[in-house]
C-alpha cells in the first residue's frame, strides 16, 4: 500500500467523497473482472459491483491497516458475489427460466477479422466461459485472481480468507476440472 492511498482511505473515512472516487478509481478494474468471473457479465454483475463499493464505503471505518487494502476489497468483493450467485441460482431454480441470450460477453473484433474469425472467436470465447461457469465459484474465483488478475496465491489466500494451501488446492482443481472440460474441444470434438 503506497502513501497515497494511505493518505486517500484516511480522507474517506473522514467523508472525503472525492477521496472515496479515488479508491474506487484505484480498484474498480479488478473489483468488476472478479465479479464477473463469478456472476458473469451483465446486470448482476453491475448490481453486485456497486453494492460492494457501497458495502466499502460503510465499512471503511473497520480497516485497520492490517493488510493490504486490495486484499480488503477482494474479501468484500468475493463474499458479496459469492453470495448473490446463490442468491441468484435460488430464484432462477424457483422460476424454472433459463435464460442465456445475455450470458457471454463478446471481445471486440478487429476491423481485419473476416466473418470466419470472428465465428471462431465467439465461439472460443463461449467454450471458455461456459467452462469457467461450469466449476466452483471458489475455484473459479482463485483462477480468476491468479490468472486474469495476476494475484500471488498469498495474496489469493488472504483476499479469501482462507490458507495458502486451500488456495493453492482450489487452483489445482480449477485448472484440472477447465482442462477435462475443454480439452474435448481441442482434440477436435
Amino acid at each position: 500500500m503506497d502513501q497515497l492511498e494511505i493518505e486517500l482511505i484516511t480522507k474517506a473515512r473522514d467523508g472525503d467523497q472525492i477521496a472515496f472516487a479515488g479508491l474506487v478509481e484505484r480498484h474498480d478494474a479488478r473489483v468488476m473482472s472478479l465479479v464477473r468471473s463469478i456472476l458473469g457479465p451483465g446486470f448482476d454483475a453491475e448490481e453486485a459491483y456497486q453494492e460492494i463499493f457501497l458495502k466499502v464505503h460503510r465499512s471503511l471505518a473497520s480497516f485497520r491497516f492490517e493488510s493490504d487494502f486490495s486484499t480488503w476489497i477482494h474479501r468484500i468483493a468475493v463474499n458479496a458475489a459469492l453470495t448473490r450467485r446463490r442468491s441468484l441460482q435460488r430464484r432462477r431454480q424457483k422460476e424454472q427460466v433459463m435464460d442465456g441470450d445475455d450470458f457471454f460477453e463478446m471481445t471486440p473484433s478487429s476491423p481485419w477479422d473476416n466473418p470466419e474469425n470472428q465465428h471462431l472467436r465467439r465461439e472460443i470465447l463461449e467454450k471458455i466461459e461456459a467452462a469457467l461457469q461450469d466449476i466452483p465459484p471458489r475455484q473459479r474465483a482463485v483462477f480468476v485472481m491468479k490468472h486474469d488478475q495476476g494475484m500471488k496465491l498469498k495474496e489469493i489466500a488472504r483476499a479469501l480468507g482462507i490458507g495458502e494451501g486451500t488456495a493453492k488446492a482450489y487452483l489445482f482443481r480449477a485448472v484440472e476440472n477447465l482442462r477435462r472440460t475443454l480439452m474435448p474441444y481441442y482434440q477436435g470434438k
